[in-house]
């Protein structure tokens, strides 16, 4: 086990949030250091803003504009970027939304069809892309299926590469000036990560660094999306990799099954999924738990449905919070979202898309704040109960055993399990330093 390493946390966040809001932070960092099993410790935090997403988008809608006029343009993305940057995008002739998701085809978005790719030539030969991590996996599908189409980047290839270069500067700059004995890195989109050369290259320096990466909720439906490319990258380096989420993937992983046939070295990823800051998500036990029943998170993907029959059955005991993106976009502060955690009897969890399921992260921070957890059921936050047991995990998968869980939740008497998030986080820690030995 490694005795009070020095740690270096480089904390790569994504655009919606800021660093004290952030997924590396919270559920990262903060655990770790509040473990009292670290030594000296420093951080780094960096990514692209928000403000530059806007920025670039308006820019390159103009100049789609400038090219198309008011020519009919098809949109592909249906999702949470489609919704955040639509009155920008809405200035272009948008005739249909495209998506892949089979579950939104014969919907509307803003007034407008949602259809499949494959009926995009029947409305327009001009498409604009507005996603910013699939940018271009969905490029090169639309190229293959749309030859003869004019197709438009919101971000494109170029934005990154000068951020890229000043965030490996600064990094290496502070890493070797640092000298630690552990870096843990926390990635973000795949075009934006640091490239596996510049780990290596570092630990040509510190020959004696572990590296400790973090995988969060990475979408591998196919090879050209680049997540696969990125793992095995991480693998070549990486001493310690977490899969926080997802447990059922590391079981084909393991047996060199599709599609990580490729994957080198997968014993060194564990399911471990993080818990968070423990000054901030825990149950003291003293405050009243004034909200009956609440949703947190984005109104995006299939989160929507639950949300209104929640509102249908339950009226003003019912409260939906927050969201990072989507059509009500309303994100928290994060001491705001934990006090409302913390004051909350009954926290509804339901999975965003059909196609994916995980062990998302507000199972850990209900069960912290003392609140009883209803889950869409998936196999994922089943495989994380087997290790803990909790007694307050309750599971639905229709809209009869959603109403009729919580109906006999209100009314009952039920002692919730205490969470000691002090002690978990200190023995999640103790647990990744023998990983690390």
């Amino acid at each position: 086990m490694l005795i009070q390493p020095k740690t270096f946390f480089a904390i790569h966040m994504f655009e919606s949030k800021p660093y004290e809001d952030s997924a590396g932070k919270l559920e990262v960092r903060e655990p770790m250091v509040q473990s009292g099993l670290l030594g000296e410790h420093e951080t780094y935090s960096f990514g692209w803003q928000e403000q530059d997403s806007v920025e670039l988008v308006q820019q390159s809608v103009t100049d789609c504009f400038n090219v198309i006029g008011s020519s009919a343009v098809v949109i592909y993305g249906a999702g949470a970027h489609t919704t955040q940057y639509w009155d920008c995008i809405s200035r272009l002739n948008v005739v249909a939304i495209a998506d892949k998701n089979e579950g939104l085809w014969g919907e509307k978005l803003n007034g407008l069809p949602i259809i499949s790719p494959q009926e995009i030539g029947t409305y327009s030969s001009n498409v604009v892309i507005s996603s910013r991590a699939y940018e271009d996996n969905i490029y090169t599908e639309l190229s293959q299926l749309y030859p003869m189409a004019e197709l438009f980047k919101l971000y494109g290839s170029e934005f990154m590469a000068t951020a890229l270069e000043n965030w490996c500067t600064e990094l290496k700059s502070r890493v070797l000036a640092f000298k630690p004995d552990l870096l843990i890195h926390t990635p973000t989109h795949v075009k934006e990560n640091i490239p596996k050369s510049f780990f290596i290259n570092l630990k040509r320096h510190l020959p004696n660094l572990k590296i400790l990466t973090i995988w969060w909720d990475y979408d591998e439906e196919n090879e050209e999306s680049g997540y696969l490319e990125y793992e095995r990258d991480v693998l070549e380096y990486a001493d310690l990799v977490i899969e926080n989420s997802n447990a059922s993937r590391l079981e084909r992983m393991y047996q060199g099954l599709a599609p990580y046939e490729k994957h080198s070295n997968p014993e060194r990823v564990i399911f471990h999924p993080t818990w968070f800051d423990p000054s901030l998500f825990y149950d003291c036990g003293r405050e009243p738990k004034e909200i009956k029943i609440a949703l947190f998170g984005s109104i995006v993907g299939e989160r929507a449905y639950w949300v209104d029959i929640l509102k249908a059955h339950f009226g003003s005991d019912f409260h939906h919070f927050g969201g990072v993106s989507g059509e009500h976009r309303n994100p928290l502060p994060i001491r705001d979202y934990a006090k409302l955690l913390r004051s909350t009897k009954i926290v509804v969890n339901t999975q965003t898309y059909g196609f994916r399921s995980q062990c998302k992260g507000k199972v850990r921070e209900a069960l912290q704040c003392g609140a009883i957890l209803l889950e869409q059921d998936n196999y994922e936050t089943r495989v994380f109960n087997k290790s803990y047991n909790y007694q307050n995990i309750f599971y639905f998968s229709s809209e009869e055993t959603l109403i009729g869980e919580i109906t006999k939740l209100l009314s009952s008497d039920l002692t919730v399990q205490r969470v000691s998030a002090k002690n978990i986080c200190y023995i999640w820690t103790k647990l990744i330093f023998q990983l690390l030995k």
